[in-house]
């Protein structure tokens, strides 16, 4: 009976591995409406977070565990470290399958600490945890399911929780595991989910594209003109808040007290306010990056860039660069473009004419490019984004004849009877440079402007 449950576990395991090939991944960060929430769920969802540090510090204690290797996964009560005895505490909300995940987590840091040992680092032990902020939460309709698009069931956890954005999921996505997110007393879920790679979208002739070049002086310049410069920087409160917990730090260090080395509670509390004041800022960013993306991908179904080293930007260009968060450009438009073409960095797009692609060096205070060869005088960054859409488009006919070979071949291998055509087709989208964003009104953070508003198209002529 036990063999026959493993091999019937085992060809599910196989046959989802074969399924993920042919499917895209997407990981859908969800915020859990705290006012819906009434006070049994609150403690009870607090409660989780306390249970799995119990359980984790519980795992890791020598005292009570000398084979961490075999420890039940189905273990209801655990020994907890009160002032200065042991209290035996039992697990009430925490599930099996999430007891399993954080025994796991705990086994997988000892490995890691294991192999680094052997590697030759000098490593001590694990520490026990003050805190847990993430809970796994592994199988589908079983330690968590999607009801009506709208909220989520959590197991052990009576009320249905609202959470906003789960529209059409199901329909479209295969949602696999979750992780439960605690932060600054705030709830959040993150979902994997997967889709097949190989849905037949609109005819690519019908499609309208979109080129843009990061930047630092202007963050975003597109191939219609527009040009889109933000700055959301850290708020005076966050500053102030910022130099008041580094005087608590060094008065600490500096102290004789034994207690200072696990620092006073009035650090913990500054330091729980300056987290709150970096959330906000942070998402202010997000807000605005979320704006930009879903105002491109709403309006342009394929969208071009370049793959930029944005972390080496950061060591030249270092609190500029994090005032906007341009990375998560990029990384926004991987989850919601429709199509997105990631050119290779090391193309010069800043050093090649868009009108007669001939390349030459140009030093990075020079914003006006002045092609030596044909005289064509164009701005920096926007010749830049034209160079990218010339270059995407040459990508997205290689990646069409590659798709169609893999199209083909899941036909086959599925039986199904569908003619597509094999010939290369070329690219003559209705509308590659489209006209400015009209009417936009994305953030109040954001400015709009045109690349031929300051004269930069005719500085030279």
């Amino acid at each position: 009976m036990i063999e026959t449950k493993r091999n019937k576990i085992k060809n599910s395991l196989r046959i989802t591995r074969e399924r993920r090939k042919t499917q895209d991944v997407i990981i859908l960060k969800l915020k859990i409406d705290n006012d819906k929430l009434n006070n049994n769920t609150i403690k009870a969802l607090n409660t989780i977070f306390l249970e799995a540090k119990w359980l984790y510090n519980y795992v890791i204690n020598k005292e009570f565990n000398n084979d961490i290797f075999n420890i039940d996964p189905k273990i209801k009560n655990v020994n907890v470290y009160v002032k200065d005895h042991y209290e035996t505490r039992k697990l009430k909300y925490i599930s099996s399958q999430m007891k399993e995940k954080i025994i796991n987590r705990a086994m997988d840091n000892i490995r890691g600490l294991h192999k680094l040992k052997e590697n030759g680092f000098k490593v001590g032990k694990l520490k026990f945890k003050s805190f847990i902020t993430s809970i796994p939460l592994n199988q589908y309709t079983i330690t968590y399911k999607i009801i009506n698009n709208n909220y989520i069931k959590i197991q052990n956890i009576k009320q249905l929780l609202k959470v906003n954005g789960l529209d059409n999921l199901e329909c479209y996505y295969e949602p696999a595991s979750a992780l439960l997110i605690n932060k600054n007393s705030d709830y959040y879920i993150n979902i994997t989910a997967y889709r097949n790679k190989y849905i037949l979208e609109k005819p690519v002739n019908n499609q309208k594209i979109i080129s843009f070049d990061l930047g630092i002086k202007n963050q975003l310049t597109c191939s219609n003109g527009s040009i889109l410069n933000y700055n959301i920087p850290k708020s005076r409160k966050e500053i102030r808040l910022q130099r008041s917990l580094s005087r608590k730090a060094k008065y600490a260090e500096g102290s004789k007290n034994k207690l200072s080395k696990k620092q006073s509670k009035n650090y913990y509390k500054n330091k729980n306010k300056l987290n709150k004041e970096q959330t906000k800022t942070a998402n202010k960013r997000k807000d605005t990056i979320n704006k930009i993306v879903h105002y491109l991908t709403s309006n342009y179904d394929i969208v071009i860039t370049q793959n930029d080293n944005i972390r080496g930007w950061k060591h030249l260009f270092g609190k500029r660069i994090e005032s906007t968060g341009i990375g998560g450009i990029i990384d926004a438009l991987k989850h919601k473009a429709s199509t997105l073409i990631l050119l290779d960095k090391f193309i010069p797009t800043t050093k090649e004419c868009s009108n007669c692609h001939n390349k030459y060096d140009i030093k990075l205070d020079e914003r006006i490019y002045n092609c030596p060869k044909c005289g064509f005088i164009i701005d920096r960054d926007y010749n830049s984004a034209l160079n990218d859409m010339y270059y995407g488009i040459k990508k997205l006919n290689e990646l069409l004849k590659i798709k169609n070979k893999k199209l083909n071949n899941y036909f086959k291998k599925c039986n199904i009877n569908l003619n597509v055509p094999m010939e290369r087709r070329e690219l003559t989208p209705v509308e590659i440079i489209a006209s400015g964003f009209e009417g936009l009104n994305i953030s109040p953070y954001v400015k709009l402007s045109m690349v031929n508003e300051a004269g930069s198209l005719y500085a030279l002529a």
